[in-house]
């Protein structure tokens, strides 16, 4: 663990090229990708690396599920995955098939035998599931071994001069930058506080899972995707190649709004008991191979914008936000990095941001007064 938390050697003569806030999948990736260009990036996280979805999530991976400007995401982020899986030797990468759960039919028994107690049938076998914690700690390894730095601090704030942020401040302490990028999951709705033009909407979902550790790997290996049920659950189910048994989809999440998220350290972040107690009852009704194993449990928060599209782009001359990418974080995340920096180093985007842009939340101004050009002049009314 020490590995990851190497002393912060700056002084206020010193500027970062780079400051990436939060250590998080999108935060890693964003430090991975450029220290491919020749960047070494600081990054800032107030808590740990993975400590909050980053690490708690279930790492399912869908190339085909897009829909509109997401389409290119899930594409573009899948194969980016199975590349980085082989460039960074990421262990729990592996494409398997996904099974609806929850039917009269049992198709799906024959070849799947220990979903053997409800009805299930194939849905895609296009899927695939990475260990969250495992890819987000090897991006950013990888990352300081091409120069970048992580220190352990809490991002106060910021200072600026016009349309440029000038220095971070963590713990009391200024860090004077080149650039920023705020990469902080839902606790990005603070970045609002900071930068006033800046519009952050997010809701919060607060969600429990649990996880089994089993004595054997669960094979032949599938993702279930379960009807809602008369426990309020809609599980996925996802096992994975270590032994364990990734749970989500436990239903009762909890609503956070944009006070309650900034108000909650990721620390803090607990699973819903009763919820743990329905969903193991919801699982032991449709598969008997976790009957002898107790689940720890576990919960995260999944960052929802108003649109259910993430925020990826510029906010100011030289700020970037990176978050809001609901439930497809982690395959959104790698993705979101190398576009962070593509545009960081004045190329170009590898996939159309105009869906994405962080500035659709800001106020429209209006089109009825007088303009010149695109420039409102005058009374607007």
């Amino acid at each position: 663990a020490s590995s990851y938390h190497p002393p912060l050697e700056t002084s206020m003569s010193e500027v970062e090229d780079v400051i990436v806030c939060g250590a998080g999948i999108v935060g890693c990736a964003t430090a991975y990708f450029l220290t491919l260009k020749g960047f070494k990036p600081l990054v800032v996280e107030r808590h740990g690396v993975a400590c909050a979805a980053s690490g708690r999530a279930g790492g399912f991976l869908a190339r085909g599920w897009g829909n509109g400007p997401t389409e290119a995401l899930h594409q573009r982020g899948f194969d980016l995955h199975a590349q980085l899986a082989q460039d960074l030797g990421v262990q729990s990468f592996r494409r398997l098939p996904t099974i609806s759960v929850g039917g009269r039919k049992k198709a799906a028994a024959a070849r799947f035998p220990w979903v053997d107690l409800a009805g299930s049938e194939m849905m895609d076998e296009e899927t695939a599931q990475v260990h969250p914690a495992e890819i987000t700690k090897k991006m950013l390894e990888a990352a300081i071994s091409s120069g970048a730095r992580l220190h352990i601090g809490r991002v106060e704030g910021v200072n600026r001069e016009n349309d440029e942020v000038t220095s971070i401040m963590v713990d009391g302490k200024e860090i004077r930058c080149k650039s920023v990028v705020f990469a902080m999951g839902p606790w990005s709705v603070l970045v609002e506080k900071w930068i006033p033009e800046a519009k952050v909407p997010m809701e919060g979902v607060l969600s429990s899972s649990m996880l089994f550790r089993m004595p054997r790997p669960v094979e032949p290996a599938g993702a279930l995707f379960c009807s809602e049920d008369e426990y309020g659950c809609h599980l996925e189910v996802n096992p994975r190649n270590d032994g364990t048994v990734y749970v989500c989809g436990l239903g009762g999440s909890k609503y956070l709004n944009e006070a309650q998220i900034a108000a909650l350290p990721p620390e803090d972040v607990k699973p819903n008991p009763a919820r743990i107690q329905a969903a193991l009852d919801s699982l032991r009704s449709k598969t008997s191979v976790v009957n002898d194993v107790e689940p720890e449990s576990g919960a995260c928060i999944r960052p929802c914008p108003p649109d259910a599209r993430p925020m990826i782009g510029k906010i100011l001359g030289n700020a970037y936000l990176a978050c809001g990418h609901n439930c497809w974080g982690i395959l959104w995340g790698p993705l979101t990095g190398q576009i962070i920096a593509e545009l960081l180093s004045g190329a170009k985007s590898p996939v159309p941001l105009e869906a994405f842009d962080p500035g659709r939340f800001l106020p429209r101004t209006t089109k009825r007064g007088r303009h010149m050009k695109d420039q409102p002049v005058g009374e607007q009314w």
